[in-house]
C-alpha cells in the first residue's frame, strides 16, 4: 500500500468516528475495501482495549443484511471453486486465496455478531464483546497474512474468484444469537480445524514450508475461537434455557438450521483443545437417529 493511500485510508477511518462498539462494527460491516477493512478493525481494536469504546445497546442502528463486498471481487458459486492439490505453484496460490477469502469473511462474522445481538433486550456482558473484538483482531492477522504471502508468490487477493457461502450461514441465523454460535462458531469453525492440518501437510509436502507455517499459526488461534464460541453458547443456554443440557440445545439448534449431517474424519484432539467434546458433535453424524431420538 502506497503512503498516499495510507494516508487516504487514515482519514477515512478517523472521519465520524463512532465512540460505541456497535456503532463501530456497523461501520466496518459497510466498508467495502479489504485494506480499509483491515484498518478499521486495527484502530477499533486498539479503542476498545483502551476503553475509549462503550457498549451501551444501540437498538436503533441498523445492521446491513450482508457486509459491503469489493466490486473488483468476482463471486462465484461455491460448488464452482477449484483448489488443486497444492502440487503446482498455482495450486497453491488458489488454496491460499481461498483461505484468505473465508478469513476476510470471518473478519465480518465477528464484527456482524457484535452488531447484529449486541444491542439485544437480555445485555450481554462486556467480555462478550470483548472475546469477539479478539476474534476480529485474529481474523484480520490472518488476513492480512495470506494477503501478504499471495504477493510474495506472485499473486494479490483478488485475482481469483471467491465465494460467500459462509455468508449464507450468517443470513438463516441473524436472529438467533444460539442459531449463530452454534452454526457460525462450532459447526463451520470446527470444520476448519478438521481440514486445516491436513492443507498444512499438503503444503510441507510440496515444499511451501512458509505458507505452512503460517497455517499452523492461524491453526491453533482458530481453537481460541471454537473455544469462544462454546463458552457464549453455554453463557446463552444457562440464561435461556436453564433446565436443558446444553448439547440438547446444540443438537437441536443445529438439526434445524444446519443442511445435512455433519461428516467425519473429525480432528478430535483439536476440538477437544476448544473444549468441544465428542458428545457435542458425534451424535450429529447420524441425522435420522438423532432427530427419531429428540422427537
Amino acid at each position: 500500500v502506497t503512503m498516499a493511500l495510507e494516508e487516504q485510508l487514515e482519514s477515512l477511518a478517523l472521519e465520524d468516528e463512532p465512540d460505541n462498539i456497535i456503532a463501530y462494527s456497523i461501520k466496518i460491516l459497510n466498508t467495502a475495501d479489504p485494506s480499509l477493512k483491515v484498518k478499521l478493525t486495527e484502530r477499533a481494536v486498539a479503542l476498545w482495549y483502551s476503553d475509549r469504546l462503550s457498549h451501551s445497546a444501540l437498538p436503533d442502528l441498523s445492521v446491513p443484511s450482508s457486509p459491503a463486498q469489493c466490486a473488483e471481487l468476482q463471486v462465484i458459486e461455491p460448488h464452482k471453486m477449484k483448489l488443486g492439490k497444492g502440487g503446482s505453484p498455482q495450486s497453491r496460490i488458489a488454496i491460499l486465496h481461498s483461505l484468505a477469502s473465508i478469513e476476510l469473511h470471518a473478519i465480518n462474522l465477528a464484527w456482524d455478531i457484535i452488531a447484529r445481538f449486541g444491542s439485544r433486550a437480555d445485555p450481554l456482558p462486556k467480555e462478550f464483546f470483548t472475546d469477539f473484538v479478539k476474534v476480529a483482531e485474529d481474523e484480520c492477522r490472518h488476513f492480512s497474512m495470506l494477503r501478504n504471502r499471495l504477493k510474495e508468490l506472485g499473486s494479490h487477493f483478488g485475482a481469483l474468484p471467491v465465494h460467500n457461502g459462509l455468508w449464507q450461514s450468517a443470513t438463516e441465523t441473524d436472529s438467533d444469537l444460539l442459531a449463530r454460535l452454534a452454526i457460525v462458531h462450532m459447526v463451520h469453525e470446527a470444520r476448519g480445524l478438521d481440514v486445516t492440518p491436513n492443507t498444512i501437510a499438503k503444503l510441507r509436502r510440496h515444499g511451501d514450508i512458509e505458507s505452512a507455517d503460517m497455517l499452523e499459526l492461524i491453526y491453533q488461534e482458530e481453537i481460541t475461537h471454537v473455544a469462544a464460541g462454546m463458552r457464549w453458547f453455554r453463557h446463552t443456554v444457562a440464561i435461556e434455557q436453564p433446565t436443558e443440557a446444553a448439547t440438547t440445545i446444540f443438537h437441536r439448534t443445529v438439526l434445524k438450521y444446519f443442511h445435512g449431517a455433519l461428516k467425519p474424519p473429525f480432528n478430535d484432539q483439536g476440538r477437544a483443545q476448544a473444549g468441544f467434546t465428542e458428545d457435542w458433535y458425534l451424535p450429529l453424524v447420524n441425522r435420522d437417529a438423532l432427530e427419531a431420538e429428540l422427537a
